[in-house]
């Protein structure tokens, strides 16, 4: 099964556009939160938290304490943060951080919050979403039963914004392979298009970009492989096991299949959706990386889209996948689990091979789940 690894260009793009310059010129010019933690986090958080361009947030397990938090940062090289480190604070409302350069001459705003997920479903409209300030792309969000914004899915949009730069194009959601649609099956919905990566993406053989969803987090640059960086995962807390992913999808497969890697059994484009349930356990991260293998011994089961499921449809159209344990895994509500849920408009995006101008429409996606 191909993981969509759909972020490798837009990282190395990045790693291309820093070594424009000497080393010490780039940290001196970066203003970012690379890590965040605060103490006793494995007792009160119940994932890690989730750093995005310009906001952080902490998903906290259900307690009753108050919202005083003193949240810790690891800052790029040499940078600062107001207020400092280790400021205790009242998130019972989100709190802005400032980060400054090295230099001095760059800032950037993070908006800090820490919510409670008391989702009681695993049912997802795409009804929400906000606009980068400064890349302009979606970033989609739910609202807990509290009002409070959870942020489950991600994209490779942030990657896909340095081509958008080098390309002299100004950005806009839809400039981006995946951006929030309003004529869903219901409401809203999610547009991903396969997308050309011009000519520089074409030079270091990734001339396609996959539009993609997933659930989880674009973590960081990471070397040598840039796969690392793309986390899947969040926190399972449904009692019994997950029996199917359903959803309604519309699909336009592109006209020229581009191979870039031989290792392929495709002859034209499809579409991809998967969800995987993993267990979490102690000395290990709360994420599967992007370079995942389906033998890691702690994936529990999957839901796969068979090839025969990969179809086109000009209409919106149901699509029901069932979930299959491995032979030697059964679940166990004693125990913890983290979940994913993946979509790609090129089943083969992770290996660049794929047809410019494919497009896949998801709409009220649900993991459905035992009753109990």
């Amino acid at each position: 099964m191909r993981r969509h690894l759909f972020l490798i260009f837009g990282l190395v793009l990045a790693l291309v556009f820093v070594s424009c310059s000497s080393s010490d010129d780039a940290f001196e010019l970066e203003a970012d939160i690379v890590e965040a933690t605060i103490d006793n986090a494995s007792d009160l958080l119940q994932d890690d938290p989730k750093i995005d361009n310009d906001k952080i947030v902490f998903s906290l397990k259900r307690f009753s304490g108050s919202y005083e938090f003193a949240p810790k940062f690891v800052l790029s090289k040499g940078a600062t943060i107001d207020p400092p480190n280790g400021t205790s604070m009242d998130f019972s409302e989100p709190q802005n951080y400032t980060v400054t350069s090295e230099n001095g001459e760059f800032q950037k705003t993070y908006t800090v919050s820490f919510i409670v997920d008391d989702a009681t479903d695993y049912l997802y409209t795409f009804e929400n979403v906000e606009e980068n300030e400064t890349g302009k792309y979606h970033t989609f969000y739910e609202l807990t039963e509290s009002g409070q914004k959870a942020y489950s899915w991600d994209t490779g949009n942030k990657g896909y914004s340095i081509t958008l730069l080098l390309q002299g194009e100004t950005a806009a959601p839809e400039k981006y392979p995946t951006y929030q649609i309003e004529d869903g099956y219901k409401g809203n919905a999610v547009k991903m298009t396969t997308k050309s990566t011009g000519a520089l993406g074409a030079s270091f053989g990734a001339p396609l970009a996959a539009g993609n969803l997933f659930i989880g987090n674009f973590s960081e640059i990471t070397q040598p492989d840039p796969r690392e960086g793309v986390h899947f995962g969040k926190s399972y807390t449904n009692t019994t096991a997950p029996v199917e992913l359903t959803g309604y999808f519309k699909y336009k497969r592109g006209e020229d299949f581009t191979i870039t890697d031989d290792n392929t059994q495709l002859t034209e484009d499809i579409w991809d959706a998967y969800a995987i349930l993993f267990e979490k356990k102690e000395g290990e991260p709360n994420y599967l990386q992007g370079n995942f293998s389906e033998d890691n011994e702690r994936i529990v089961g999957m839901a796969k889209l068979d090839k025969d499921q990969a179809v086109e449809a000009e209409e919106w159209t149901e699509f029901s996948i069932p979930f299959k344990f491995k032979d030697e895994k059964s679940f166990d509500p004693a125990k913890e689990y983290l979940y994913t849920i993946v979509f790609s408009s090129s089943k083969e995006g992770d290996i660049f091979n794929g047809a410019e101008g494919s497009t896949l429409y998801i709409d009220e996606v649900e993991l459905v789940t035992e009753n109990l």
